[in-house]
């Protein structure tokens, strides 16, 4: 039995926050993906003064994430102080270094232990289709943009995603 499948269904996944005056924690329990990440997104645009806090994720009870999540990642990390991944396993990092990730966040395999902390579950609001496709495109973006070969694996979804929204103009 994984360690996530007594905190979430099979492929089904969430994320428990907690933020301090100027660290926020998440712990990714299950998968990370375009599923959960939207209500993830909402609740990091709400945070105020993204530039001076520093990210820790907990990926221990993690399964894997999508294309979606990375990207939303990856944005975080152009905002914020510091983001830092702890308890990651090989897949995790070998999958950040294919879409080029891990030259932003710092990565730590070692096991760790997180503070004592009240983690609250994310839930996700209802989000029209618009919204979450515009959530969707802007990860996507954000990988296309850091490197070129992310542009051969998501520039058709990108594509697609555009032209869906009435946003024709190629990357």
């Amino acid at each position: 039995m994984s360690p996530s499948s007594s905190y979430s269904k099979p492929g089904e996944g969430h994320f428990l926050v907690a933020k301090s005056d100027d660290i926020v924690f998440v712990q990714v329990v299950g998968l990370g993906t375009m599923n959960n990440s939207i209500g993830f997104q909402q609740f990091i645009v709400n945070l105020e003064e993204k530039e001076r806090r520093k990210f820790i994720f907990d990926l221990s009870l993690c399964d894997g994430f999508d294309s979606t999540f990375m990207g939303i990642l990856l944005g975080i990390s152009r905002e914020a102080k510091l983001v830092v991944l702890v308890n990651t396993l090989e897949d995790h990092s070998r999958i950040l270094g294919e879409v080029g990730i891990d030259k932003f966040v710092q990565l730590c395999d070692s096991p760790l232990e997180l503070p004592e902390i009240e983690l609250q579950r994310l839930e996700s609001s209802a989000v029209s289709q618009n919204e979450r496709q515009r959530v969707v495109l802007n990860a996507h973006e954000n990988l296309v943009q850091l490197d070129s070969r992310n542009k051969e694996k998501f520039g058709q979804f990108v594509d697609l995603l555009r032209g869906e929204l009435g946003e024709e103009t190629p990357l």
